[in-house]
């Protein structure tokens, strides 16, 4: 047989498992508090950064947006001079040293004999200022966006970056202010074009690290800047376009569009990465997109070191409770061993002999306190057992009494059938039927003892045996009922009553006469086949007042009749949700009845009712069911 580990070795293995298990959650947690403190200090750097160069970018946009806006009334005053108007587009470029380009486009023949007229002033690549006239039919600016839009919605205008083939020729965005007249109608648009490069290199600035991505887009998610890592594609565009593919990359638009400001974290280019973004004054919107990775570098290279020598320093640690554990546990092998040969009944086994006063010590002494407790015990347990059974084996024997105390030979002639079941809830209760032929008359009785156990059913044995004597002195319903009262009552020190329903039958007139001293309403079923409870007044229990006036009643029986007497164990039995069966169901069972059945019929068939309904519920309460059949000629 293959030896299992020692206690020693399990208990080695054990401190370092929870030694390990705390040691890597504490590492968890410092490499998550870690982590997320680097990260959130990188995002706050990135957001302020961001926020530097938009604040930089955006007064750049709104210097020029106020620059245009001052030379439109200039427009205004001077329309008719055609000459000042290259003057005022060339003031624009030299005023603001970011703007490449300045033009007044007016509408279409607004001057006399000229379709077209856009005086354009504009940087040479020798950093001299040139103007040109742009209008003519290779280039139709009333086609172009930064004409048309302002032109049609009487609204200034960024418009998306494009290459001026005709104009500077290089990639810009251009700002659009239309020029009103008196009636409200735009004559002419003004312009200024900020070179893509310039804000390019704004962006550029940004750079966190190498892979760190740089962008700028418009109101609509159109691409503007920005300085994206080679992707496998010829140009920023490109890589934009192909990016807008991932759905971390969608809603990182979207947010963008949406003019918020805030962080978000994106997994681009199989890698997590970290986005700040935040909107310009102009509806456009910028962000930083930068890999935890390298934010993480040196962080996890810390983390992979301090690893390595916490899995050294457990080793040590394993090997050093290994040797200490298995010298101070050696006295509980042996008392292992001890307790070996108690499990196979010797409970004088010899124990070690400890010298120390420690924990061991205490365990040697419990053990031999053990010894003699168990001896103890099994002597007392061979009493309590013997003393057990033998009261187990009176219970039986006085259930079976009980069970021969009511009739079994249940008559059945050309007048009358009865039948009746009993069964106690415990060994023994205090339910009782009993029934008794005097001549034309049958007497019967049904009862239940308040109470369970040994002491109802004593009082069920009185109450059982009065109306057997009474029931043949010829007495009236009311004065039996009346002396089996007042024989409770004189000595009932426990204040136990009985329910009770007494019934007589004069076989020849079909006439009963009963009385219902605080039992269940029993059921009579007509020779038609209708089933209904039978009214009875309300008399108190037996055994609670002596000399009690009970008052009697009389009903005419139809040859055919049925009766049904229960105690509350049949209405009142619960199925495992502790719904009862109840008034209604015994109602409708009796309905039922074919008239063809026997009262034994009933009897089971109730019975078989009731244990369908309470299912794997336990019997609360004692049952008895009392059936008697008026027979038809």
């Amino acid at each position: 047989m293959r030896k299992s580990k020692s206690f020693s070795a399990r208990l080695s293995s054990t401190i370092l498992l929870i030694t390990s298990m705390l040691f890597i959650v504490s590492m968890l947690v410092v490499m998550f508090f870690s982590h997320k403190i680097i990260a959130e200090e990188a995002e706050k750097n990135a957001a302020e950064m961001l926020s530097i160069t938009s604040l930089n970018i955006a007064h750049t946009l709104a210097e020029t947006e106020s620059t245009v806006k001052n030379m439109a009334w200039l427009v205004e005053e001077r329309l008719e001079d055609t000459t000042y108007m290259y003057s005022i587009t060339s003031a624009v470029v030299v005023i603001n040293e970011e703007i490449v380009g300045s033009c007044v486009a007016f509408r279409p023949d607004y001057f006399k004999g000229k379709h077209y007229f856009a005086p354009y002033a504009y940087d040479s690549e020798g950093d001299t200022l040139k103007t040109k006239q742009l209008g003519n039919d290779h280039y139709n600016y009333f086609k172009k966006d930064w004409f048309t839009i302002p032109y049609l919605t009487k609204q200034p205008h960024w418009c998306n970056p494009y290459f001026d083939e005709d104009g500077g020729q290089i990639m810009m965005t251009t700002y659009s202010y239309p020029v009103m007249n008196d009636k409200n109608e735009v004559i002419a648009v003004i312009t200024a074009d900020i070179s893509i490069d310039w804000l390019t290199s704004k962006l550029c600035d940004l750079n966190l690290n190498e892979d760190s991505k740089i962008l700028l887009i418009g109101d609509r998610g159109q691409y503007i800047s920005g300085n994206l890592p080679d992707m496998g594609f010829q140009d920023d565009i490109a890589t934009y376009e192909q990016a807008k593919k991932s759905p971390a990359f969608q809603r990182l638009i979207k947010k963008m569009t949406s003019q918020e400001t805030g962080t978000m974290t994106l997994r681009t280019d199989n890698h997590f990465s970290f986005a700040v973004y935040g909107p310009l004054l102009n509806g456009w919107s910028t962000a930083i997109i930068s890999p935890y990775r390298y934010i993480f570098a040196k962080l996890d290279s810390m983390q992979f070191i301090i690893a390595i020598v916490s899995v050294i320093g457990l080793l040590l640690l394993f090997l050093s409770c290994m040797r200490i554990i298995k010298t101070l546990t050696r006295p509980v092998t042996e008392f292992s061993k001890a307790a070996l040969v108690m499990a196979k009944g010797d409970f004088h086994a010899q124990l070690p002999q400890i010298k120390t006063e420690d924990e061991i010590k205490d365990l040697h002494d419990s053990f031999e306190y053990m010894q003699q407790s168990i001896t103890h015990y099994i002597q007392e347990l061979q009493t309590t057992t013997a003393t057990k059974e033998r009261f187990e084996s009176e219970l039986n024997i006085a259930r079976q009494i009980q069970l021969s105390m009511v009739p079994t030979d249940f008559p059945d002639n050309e007048k009358l059938s009865i039948h009746a079941l009993l069964q106690p809830a415990r060994e023994v209760g205090g339910d009782f039927y009993d029934f008794q032929e005097k001549g034309d008359n049958v007497f019967f009785v049904i009862g239940d003892v308040s109470g369970k156990g040994v002491p109802a059913s004593l009082v069920m044995a009185i109450t059982k045996a009065s109306f057997r004597f009474l029931s043949g002195l010829g007495l009236s319903i009311d004065k039996m009922v009346e002396k089996i009262n007042n024989t409770l009552s004189a000595s009932n020190e426990n204040n136990m009553f009985v329910t009770l329903f007494v019934g007589k039958i004069n076989l020849t007139t079909g006439e009963m006469y009963y009385c219902n001293a605080g039992h269940n309403p029993i059921v009579i079923r007509h020779a038609d086949g209708h089933a209904e409870y039978l009214k009875a007044k309300n008399n108190i229990v037996v055994g609670a007042f002596e000399n009690f006036n009970y008052q009697p009643e009389t009903t005419q029986l139809e040859k055919g009749s049925r009766l049904i007497l229960y105690t509350d164990g049949v209405t009142e039995a619960e199925d495992v949700t502790e719904a009862q069966f109840g008034e209604q169901r015994l109602l409708d069972f009796a309905n039922r009845i074919d008239d063809h059945d026997s009262s034994k019929d009933i009897v089971d068939k109730l019975i078989t009712e009731v244990k369908n309904f309470t299912g794997e519920a336990t019997q609360n309460d004692d049952i008895t069911i009392l059936t008697i059949s008026y027979k038809k000629d």
